[in-house]
């Protein structure tokens, strides 16, 4: 009798231990120097990412985590390259971590429209044409896996009122997509636009700790 009370609790154990391991969370963060966690002194620091990493694992939800595929500087088009053409880092590939992620974050195309800006594009056409290509990365990463994705909105981090139209413009159409798409929106405008204190840094447009930490915040608040 005392044998199988023992073999019983040890089964109980070993269930309990699977299922716990079953509910933890592989977390991948994609896109730009947002992603990365560039701060506002321009060199990778604590992100809006980290966060939420840091969220998870004081809950114990934490399985695994990496950002290694966002990179500063990176376009919409960029991260599909990466995906197509299944980019290795660290002994793992991109392919490979989308498909196993129960959590996807993107933030990617504040860089273009600020650099589209700055050089007197026609600014709506171009937000027309990335959108586009938002819509192609999303559905690209879907191939691969359609679990929980959180795709990040746009702020305006200048001084320049005329840019909030365009920032504003392709919130609407981000926002629509991600609706069209199932996806998570997070709105990003009203944070940043109702405190400018958390950008101090005019000459880039990374947020500060305070700021990635409200970001985390944002998605956060979706996964309790």
């Amino acid at each position: 009798m005392k044998k199988i009370i023992v073999f019983i609790i040890i089964l109980l154990t070993l269930f309990i231990s699977i299922n716990a391991r079953d509910n933890k969370i592989d977390y991948v963060s994609l896109g730009d120097g947002i992603s990365l966690g560039i701060n506002e002194n321009n060199y990778i620091s604590i992100g809006y990412s980290d966060y939420i990493k840091e969220y998870l694992e004081s809950n114990n939800k934490l399985k695994s985590y990496i950002k290694d595929f966002s990179d500063k500087d990176a376009r919409i088009t960029d991260i599909i390259n990466k995906i197509n053409n299944n980019e290795e880092k660290n002994n793992v590939t991109i392919q490979n971590v989308i498909s196993k992620a129960d959590l996807i974050t993107i933030s990617i195309g504040l860089n273009e429209i600020l650099y589209k800006y700055n050089n007197n594009a026609y600014l709506y056409d171009y937000i027309d044409s990335y959108i586009n290509d938002m819509e192609k990365l999303i559905n690209l990463i879907k191939k691969y896996n359609n679990k929980t994705i959180f795709v990040l909105g746009y702020y305006n981090p200048t001084n320049y009122i005329d840019l909030d139209k365009y920032v504003i413009y392709s919130n609407n159409k981000l926002a629509s997509l991600c609706s069209k798409e199932k996806v998570n929106y997070v709105n990003l405008y009203d944070i940043f636009n109702n405190n400018k204190k958390l950008i101090y840094n005019i000459n880039n447009y990374y947020p500060n700790q305070e700021g990635y930490k409200l970001i985390a915040n944002e998605i956060i608040k979706k996964l309790k």
